[in-house]
């Protein structure tokens, strides 16, 4: 998060007002304290973002209204000059700590990280990567995760300066004050935002928590507080009266800000109506001004310990997640107690007290850089080449050792074939080749076929089309589509060397979390309701020759249950003429198999049983797929998995030498890739026509 420098205020640069310096250290040691110690959301992070936008309209104001350009390109190279080489130390420091003290699963999923934080892209690839702000620490907590904020910051850091430019086009054209057309742009922006912010948390929260467009009102509220009068707020007060005032503003500012997340559990609730709290708090703080008296908030938060937290909180904020992170996945905790706490708080102030005297504050006032925006820009660019070349590198190696990894496959890793009574081991196999995935993409390995949906296979809607990927077929190939959340995706993976044996095309459609289940409302909400309207109304627009999906249910808890697709869009289906392939449900276990491994126990030992309650020797949708196996033109082709996911009533972590799931919902594209032979058998006898 930017410090922006004096001249950057809303006030004249005369008029600095200390006590806003010490609120943003104060805000971001809260997001530490509570990071460390309370696993709550501080607010700190949406007063960090709400003062950022304060300071940033400060400076564009004052040029519309005394006539100089806005000048984006300039304002972007100097911004990003002072943002990104601060980061990049922490990002490059972050992928050495993981590759020294983390497993190897975790070493590919960081490289991405890496990536999109120097990007300023991260809040977008944890919303693709489902990510989960509330998880507890986990081989999923990701070192870098915490430049979500970063990413949004910079993304509004782009996009402020072009809604100055549009503004101050309309001030030439219209006889309308600069201040009052950016009221006007800044009150829209906030309400829109605000509004589907509070849609979008109460339907989907893990989204929204990332998501730039429901963050944006709090830029705007930042922006319009700096459009309102300065009135004086940072002269003394001349009346005892006002003092008063002023003092007791500010003290509640404060005590708003300071227990919102002692006092309210808000995790579940954020971005929505409860980031306001905090924002009303730091805008008592802001309305506050200078008291004139020793008693007052602003007292405090000008002092030396507030100030020097400001000077160091953005270096505080880069380094103390990572430690935080490293640390609690290296020693197996999920939260690190008082003793621990306090010497990851200890470090953290130590490191980002280094950083920004050896980093952020030369290169902030490096003459040479700041003489010229084109000079700052090749500061810029320059950062971004040392910071991408070795995390591309580093990527491009593991993906290396990957691909030699999988030329050995045949060989070395035959997963589910070795299931088949008749197997034979290949006479070169290496009985100590390392298991697939490699462990640098274990987690990763997800259903990821060739090609995106393009031509007349590309759907109408923009987010079905998003999530559609093929593989590669003869033009006039016949078409299977699996359709489904991203369980259904990784078993439909098991169709593929069926498919390219037999000459078909092979689609899915895969939406996260989101079981294909049209007409019927999910309880994700709206978007995947509607995602699942525009996937059924794809299958009757393509008429693929087949479509499968999954016609059980394993949820978190409870037995596995017939899926409601299975009763009332199956025989729509199959009335219309289509050829339907009912997967049954994968099988979830209850310990992460991949961690277990990792934590040095055997294959035996991560060996888990599966519970007949749960997962019963019959699919529970046997009976209705027996109903519904004589009606209408389509034909209905049941497939079981689960006897080569979990032989025997048990699911050991490896099978023929390769992962059979990467965490405990989801089995690896690898494994169910080498379960086709057995998923076109079971086809073949219940008369599915190649």
């Amino acid at each position: 998060m930017v410090t922006p420098s004096a001249g950057q205020h809303a006030a004249a640069p005369s008029d600095y007002r200390t006590e806003l310096h010490g609120l943003r250290g104060l805000a971001i040691g809260l997001v530490v304290l509570y990071h460390v110690f309370m696993d709550r959301v501080s607010g700190g992070v949406d007063v960090f973002l709400f003062i950022s936008a304060f300071f940033l309209t400060g400076s564009f104001v004052r040029r519309l209204e005394t006539g100089r350009p806005i000048a984006p390109l300039a304002y972007w190279a100097r911004t990003f000059k002072r943002l990104l080489p601060p980061a990049a130390v922490v990002i490059l420091g972050t992928l050495a700590a993981v590759r020294l003290f983390l497993p190897a699963s975790t070493w590919m999923p960081t490289i991405h990280d890496a990536i999109a934080s120097i990007l300023q892209v991260e809040n977008w690839l944890l919303i693709h990567r489902g990510a989960d702000y509330e998880a507890d620490a986990s081989i999923a907590t990701s070192p870098l995760q915490h430049f979500w904020s970063l990413s949004i910051q910079g993304q509004v850091f782009l996009l402020w300066p072009l809604l100055f430019a549009l503004c101050a086009l309309l001030v030439r054209r219209v006889r309308i004050s600069p201040r009052r057309i950016l009221l006007i742009t800044f009150a829209l922006l906030a309400l829109v935002s605000f509004v589907w912010s509070v849609v979008s948390t109460a339907t989907q929260q893990e989204t929204a928590y990332f998501d730039t467009t429901a963050r944006v009102w709090e830029f705007a509220a930042g922006s319009l507080l700096a459009l309102l009068p300065d009135s004086g707020l940072g002269e003394r007060p001349r009346t005892a009266r006002v003092r008063r005032t002023r003092v007791a503003l500010g003290w509640a500012g404060l005590a708003v800000l300071i227990s919102t997340g002692a006092l309210i559990d808000g995790r579940s609730m954020f971005p929505g109506w409860i980031a306001a709290v905090p924002l009303l708090g730091a805008t008592g703080v802001f309305l506050a001004g200078t008291s004139g008296s020793r008693l007052g908030a602003d007292r405090l938060l000008s002092s030396r310990p507030f100030t020097l937290l400001g000077d160091i909180s953005y270096g505080l904020y880069l380094i103390h997640w990572p430690i935080l992170a490293i640390t609690l996945l290296a020693t197996g905790r999920s939260a690190a107690g008082p003793v621990l706490g306090l010497s990851i708080i200890a470090v953290s102030l130590v490191l980002a007290y280094l950083l920004t005297r050896w980093v952020d504050t030369p290169i902030r006032r490096w003459r040479w850089a700041n003489i010229s925006a084109p000079r700052a820009g090749l500061v810029v660019l320059s950062v971004l080449v040392l910071a991408l070349g070795p995390t591309l590198g580093a990527r491009a190696l593991l993906e290396r050792a990957a691909d030699e990894a999988e030329r050995r496959a045949v060989a070395d890793n035959p997963g589910a074939r070795v299931l088949d009574p008749d197997f034979v081991p290949h006479p070169d196999a290496n009985g100590d080749a390392a298991p697939l995935p490699s462990a640098a993409v274990l987690t990763q390995d997800w259903e990821n076929l060739e090609a995106g949906c393009e031509g007349e296979f590309e759907p109408a809607d923009k987010a079905v089309a998003d999530s559609c990927r093929m593989i590669d077929a003869p033009e006039g190939a016949p078409v299977i589509v699996a359709v489904g959340n991203s369980r259904l995706a990784q078993s439909a993976v098991a169709l593929e060397e069926a498919a390219r044996e037999h000459g078909w095309r092979l689609i899915i459609l895969r939406a996260p979390s989101c079981m294909f289940t049209p007409g019927i409302a999910s309880y994700l909400g709206p978007e995947c309701d509607a995602q699942n309207d525009a996937a059924l109304e794809y299958l009757r627009t393509l008429q693929p020759e087949a479509v499968a999906v999954s016609t059980t249910m394993v949820l978190h808890e409870g037995p596995e249950r017939v899926s409601p697709v299975t009763e009332q869009t199956v025989p729509q289906l199959l009335d219309e003429g289509f050829e339907v392939i009912a997967l049954r449900d994968a099988p979830r276990v209850a310990q992460d198999p991949v961690a277990c491994l990792e934590a040095g126990g055997t294959p035996e030992d991560c060996t888990q049983p599966l519970d007949p309650a749960v997962m019963p020797q019959e699919r529970p949708d046997a009976a209705v797929l027996a109903e519904l196996s004589d009606r209408g033109p389509g034909g209905l082709y049941p497939v079981d998995l689960l006897p080569v996911i979990c032989p025997g009533y048990s699911c050991p972590p490896l099978i023929g030498n390769i992962h059979v799931m990467f965490d405990e919902d989801h089995a690896t594209a690898t494994y169910m890739r080498s379960t086709g032979e057995e998923t076109d058998r079971q086809l073949t006898e219940a008369g599915f026509g190649w």
